[in-house]
């Protein structure tokens, strides 16, 4: 092994303990098909809350910090298949 992959291997396992790591009472109820289709319907209005509080964050102001994106832990293929599904019901809610 030469050096570059020697550190890339130590800071890999090093940052790999950086991980976040779920409570066992959300892993066992973890977000699926129907979730996914509410965040994906909801996003536009997450994005916005995000966005406001990254900018309230830069004043030092603790607010909407717990909401997010996506949920996690999530049923990973079933979640996104949702969150596509409410993503598009969102594109053809204005069309006649």
């Amino acid at each position: 092994m030469n050096t570059k992959t020697t550190l890339f291997c130590f800071t890999f396992l090093f940052l790999s303990a950086c991980a976040t790591h779920y409570t066992a009472d959300a892993v066992a109820d973890p977000y699926g098909l129907f979730s996914g289709i509410w965040h994906g319907m909801i996003f536009p209005y997450s994005l916005f809350v995000n966005f406001v509080s990254w900018l309230l964050s830069l004043i030092d102001i603790s607010f909407f910090s717990n909401v997010q994106i996506i949920g996690r832990p999530n049923t990973g293929l079933w979640y996104y298949i949702g969150f596509a599904f409410g993503l598009s019901a969102l594109g053809g809610a204005g069309s006649r």
